[in-house]
């Protein structure tokens, strides 16, 4: 008898889960789960809200101190990158602000989730147009970029903005990769106003 009990007990801590504790576990798991991918949605979809307001923040101060600075500034525009820059008269050329003395003026790296593009006619499609008078800050940024080698053209601004209050108008899209939400749109103005499509903003 004693030989049998002994069995017994051995079968008996040897067992494995029983099917319920697994469905508790299972559905624990679904929970879980359904309370932290929303959060990580809701998380992304911020981020593409914060960025287009950053973006937005960044173009007008650069508008606001080429006005009140009376120099001539530029926006360079990357994938992952938005770099205000001004006109050096002695070097004759376009160079980055240095370090963060000038607030909002310093270089923004997008997060890595963001990717920036961009749509804007060219200078020299805008002084050839026929149909429309031809500005002070049209000329001039034709004349910045006439006869510009492919090494300036990769250094220097897409985006000018003049003391006189005008910019070169273009069409902004800040896409957050990897989501089905679409993209958001900003709009600068000639005259260096910054918008943005997305009315939840």
């Amino acid at each position: 008898m004693p030989i049998s009990t002994t069995v017994s007990s051995s079968a008996e801590t040897e067992r494995g889960f029983t099917l319920i504790e697994v469905l508790i576990v299972i559905v624990l798991i679904g929970v879980f789960a359904a309370l932290l991918v929303p959060n990580m949605i809701v998380g992304n979809d911020r981020d593409l809200d914060q960025g287009a307001l950053r973006l937005q923040d960044v173009l007008a101060s650069v508008g606001e101190h080429s006005v009140f600075s009376g120099e001539l500034l530029g926006v360079r525009l990357e994938e992952n990158r938005v770099i205000p820059m001004r006109f050096d008269p002695a070097e004759q050329k376009f160079v980055v602000f240095g370090g963060q003395s000038r607030v909002g003026l310093e270089t923004w790296r997008l997060d890595d989730d963001l990717r920036l593009e961009w749509d804007l006619d060219t200078p020299e499609e805008e002084a050839s147009d026929s149909h429309g008078g031809i500005t002070i800050a049209t000329a001039a940024e034709a004349r910045l970029v006439a006869g510009e080698d492919g090494d300036d053209k990769d250094t220097r601004p897409q985006l000018f903005f003049f003391p006189s209050g005008e910019a070169t108008p273009a069409r902004l899209t800040l896409e957050l990769i990897g989501s089905q939400r679409m993209p958001v749109v900003l709009n600068l103005s000639a005259f260096s106003r910054v918008s943005i499509e997305d009315d939840e903003l």
